[in-house]
């Protein structure tokens, strides 16, 4: 390799680092975390029943990861299926889904939930954009209804 390759070959290996230090650094603008002194067991009866009772919504899952210490919970706004599915079935993993983890910390019990603009970030296209507009606002008011 001569002088050249290599000081553009550093280079772009520094860009890069620094490009995924800023996403690292930055983690809030794709996730919504929330906190209440509720149990977690109270937090995660209202999320079933919201996703159970509205009729764009279902629940499909909840199980514990890191030995129970977290429990992820799978539910799904339906809407935004079209967009997605429009946007190519490389992006069907997304499915129209909210993906949320419950745990408890120092006495509350915490939320953190992947904000749908994600689907954006890894995979631009206008049909996605079209599900994080329809979707943000109707997670919005799930977290609204659910968290006291």
């Amino acid at each position: 390799m001569n002088t050249q390759n290599t000081i553009v070959s550093l280079l772009l290996a520094t860009a890069l680092t620094a490009i995924g230090y800023t996403a690292i650094a930055e983690p809030n603008d794709h996730f919504i975390v929330r906190d209440t002194t509720d149990s977690l067991d109270e937090v995660l009866a209202r999320v079933e029943r919201y996703a159970t009772e509205e009729d764009d919504w279902i629940f499909l899952s909840t199980f514990g990861l890191k030995g129970g210490e977290v429990t992820a919970v799978k539910i799904c706004y339906l809407p935004i299926g079209e967009d997605i599915f429009a946007a190519g079935m490389h992006v069907a993993a997304m499915m129209p889904c909210g993906h949320m983890a419950l745990y408890e910390k120092n006495g509350r019990t915490y939320m953190t939930l992947l904000h749908p603009r994600f689907m954006t970030t890894l995979n631009p296209d206008p049909n996605l954009e079209r599900a994080v507009a329809r979707a943000t606002p109707a997670f919005e008011s799930m977290l609204e209804s659910v968290w006291r």
